[in-house]
């Protein structure tokens, strides 16, 4: 796994662990706190849906990449 893989991960592990805490230590009511941990939970599953779909891209372009280097020149 490579550092910028490594780091995004810990960066969004990061963000995930802060705003857990901010929830748990935050003055409301139980039902703000769940529809909160709701929404945060769906953002977090779309940013990871759209990082996804971004190293899938990248990850495609690397083998087509290697692909086309790989096949002789046809004269």
């Amino acid at each position: 796994m490579n550092d910028l893989v490594k780091g995004t991960l810990l960066l969004a592990g990061g963000i995930v662990i802060g705003a857990a805490a901010a929830l748990l230590f935050a003055p409301q009511t139980g039902d703000e706190t769940r529809k909160q941990i709701i929404d945060l939970a769906e953002e977090a599953k779309k940013r990871t849906a759209d990082y996804c779909e971004k190293v899938k891209k990248d990850i495609t372009a690397a083998i087509e990449e290697a692909r086309a280097e790989e096949k002789p020149a046809e004269a």
